[in-house]
């Protein structure tokens, strides 16, 4: 069964105070919101929020039911993102926050990229695929957004095509300002790339203002 009420931690940095970026946090399958605490210092100055998906899954949670490793059942996705997307709306008001996510996470962060495109300032996608099919990625549906995408190296856990497909639309059809970063691993939340991701993320902070 999914879970109506938003639970939420929020991790404010005190450098970020009135002037930094808000990012959304995603955690993974199984897994819970405390999984942001470990993602902390990938942010950079940025107040982190992260939710706990909806659905109970094994010894954590989920954010929508799958019908396989990197597919959803289009009806939960549809309403998860609906319900989802009204927690951060009410929570974030005019300020419109980076979203960012692992595994799952990543999947159910873009989706609600996807369906509401300006409600978001960009996207971080790490070790996680669109959960979705090709005719379901609308051709310039992320037009002129910031999208990181990492993948590990050595992750044998999302199916190839997932990636690959991923990888085709953001390069080909998404209209996506798009960065494609290939690290060192496998199918894990890598810290080693704190590096890549802050430069990204100040980077994509200098070039226009923040929202």
């Amino acid at each position: 069964m999914s879970r109506d009420q938003a639970i939420v931690i929020r991790y404010d940095n005190p450098d970020a105070a009135g002037k930094g970026r808000e990012l959304v946090y995603f955690h993974g399958r199984g897994s819970s919101e405390r999984e942001a605490g470990m993602a902390l210092s990938l942010f950079g100055n940025a107040n982190v929020r992260s939710y706990r998906g909806p659905i109970a899954q094994g010894a954590g949670f989920a954010w929508f039911l799958n019908a396989g490793i990197g597919e959803a059942i289009p009806e939960s996705l549809a309403a998860e993102v609906r319900k989802v997307g009204a927690w951060i709306a009410a929570d974030t008001g005019r300020r419109r926050p980076w979203l960012c996510g692992f595994s799952n996470g990543a999947a159910m962060a873009s989706a609600l990229l996807l369906d509401e495109p300006d409600a978001y300032a960009g996207l971080l996608m790490i070790g996680g695929c669109f959960a979705v099919g090709d005719a379901e990625l609308p051709t310039g549906g992320l037009a002129g957004k910031p999208i990181l995408f990492c993948r590990g190296k050595f992750d044998e856990v999302i199916p190839n095509r997932k990636f690959e497909q991923a990888e085709t639309y953001l390069r080909d059809r998404s209209g996506a300002h798009v960065t494609f970063f290939d690290y060192e691993g496998g199918h894990e939340l890598p810290l080693t790339i704190t590096t890549s991701v802050r430069a990204w993320l100040a980077a994509e902070e200098r070039a226009g203002p923040i929202e």
